[in-house]
């Protein structure tokens, strides 16, 4: 206990230049994203027969009233309709690596933090269309009294705005001491009012910060998702290091966890994703 100090801060605002290249260069993407997602909104309201009070009155029911009072039975006082608002009532975070490693290229010069950054703009997309109140943030450090964390979109903010400059402002950091980022990212969630909740991790290899590698790394992050789950709040991981198999089954225990072999892959699944982990 008390072993790390977590230090939360504002991501570093760059400009907004990357969302709107990035929506523009996947416009058809980010059109078929949108409608799906609209389409998986739940109705405004539900009718919820068989009331004893609401707006309307429910037919059936009164037919049935009638009837019983004809027939001398005890008739029921449900004869109301009423309506209710429906929401899917899901808070979801992204917790992303931002360390070091993530500035590698592999793809016609891009970087991995680009892709990576490329995929949670798709992502918020289809996250407004369909109403879920999500946030985006992302981790890095320096040894275990600088764990950062960094917001880089809150749940009450919305995604145009400071919120899109400081996505486009994101770049790798120092190192990534997965576990104590995943506890803070709990508290987060579980201070949100949602009925299901979800912790997303994106990362791009193993943990790895001063004193904190191999087994101990692999432990200590498998015991924070551990701990997530048994408090409500449903983890998956996705990771897109090709080596990964040998140590993941491990480090992820129990949790759902993808691997992306491809990173350029990570914009077209991770909406994908999402919608299997809610559906």
């Amino acid at each position: 206990m008390n072993w790390c100090r977590v230090i939360e801060r504002e991501a570093v605002e760059g400009t907004s230049d990357f969302v709107e290249e990035t929506l523009a260069a996947q416009r058809g993407t980010v059109r078929l994203l949108r409608r799906y997602f609209e389409s998986l909104r739940p109705p405004g309201l539900r009718r919820i027969p068989g009331q004893l009070d609401g707006e309307d009155l429910d037919m059936d029911a009164v037919i049935g009233r009638m009837a019983d009072l004809s027939a001398g039975i005890e008739p029921s006082e449900r004869i109301y309709v009423r309506r209710e608002k429906r929401e899917r009532e899901v808070a979801a975070a992204f917790l992303v690596d931002l360390s070091g490693s993530t500035s590698r290229q592999v793809e016609q010069g891009r970087r991995i933090i680009d892709i990576e950054k490329q995929g949670l703009v798709l992502l918020c997309e289809a996250l407004t269309a369909i109403g879920d109140q999500f946030a985006v943030y992302g981790y890095s450090g320096q040894g275990r009294n600088q764990v950062d964390f960094v917001v880089v979109k809150g749940f009450d903010e919305l995604v145009t705005g400071r919120a899109g400059a400081k996505l486009g402002g994101i770049v790798p950091l120092q190192q990534n001491r997965d576990g104590a980022a995943i506890r803070h990212a709990t508290s987060k969630l579980l201070a949100r009012q949602a009925k299901t909740r979800i912790l997303v991790v994106i990362s791009d290899g193993r943990p790895l910060d001063d004193g904190y590698k191999d087994d101990y790394s692999l432990e200590d992050t498998r015991m924070a998702l551990r701990e997530a789950r048994a408090s409500g709040v449903e983890p998956v991981c996705i990771t897109i290091d090709k080596q990964a198999d040998p140590y993941v089954r491990r480090m992820y225990g129990d949790v759902r966890y993808v691997v992306i072999d491809r990173v350029e892959g990570l914009p077209e699944k991770l909406p994908r994703i999402y919608h299997r982990l809610t559906a």
